[in-house]
């Protein structure tokens, strides 16, 4: 883990450490950069907060896993409120012993 490099989004560090660089205020288009890049896949650790509806609204994120918990909580920020529609397509389905599901979609071409 700690040899992996990370980049982070972030609008009030100025410096990051272990192995770790700011995207820059532009992270779209920082974002962007690092997918034309040669390599492995990149993973976005976390949920919520404006960043996560930025790479949604300017369509950076090629595969979501959302993990489905039987649990009802009744409330809380609803992480994608106010975005347009965006349509996606179940690409696949992992259901562990508690119940629990991991479901992965990829956003409809288009």
């Amino acid at each position: 883990m700690n040899a992996i490099p990370k980049h982070v989004a972030s609008r009030t560090l100025t410096e990051v450490k272990w192995n770790a660089t700011l995207l820059g205020d532009d992270v779209v288009d920082a974002v962007g950069k690092l997918k034309e890049q040669p390599g492995g896949d990149i993973l976005k650790v976390g949920t919520g907060g404006s960043f996560s509806r930025t790479l949604l609204e300017h369509r950076l994120v090629d595969e979501y896993l959302f993990w489905l918990f039987p649990v009802v909580a009744g409330s809380g920020e609803r992480l994608y409120d106010g975005i347009a529609t965006t349509d996606f397509d179940l690409v696949d389905v992992k259901r562990l012993d508690n119940g629990i599901l991991g479901l992965t979609y990829v956003p409809t071409a288009g």
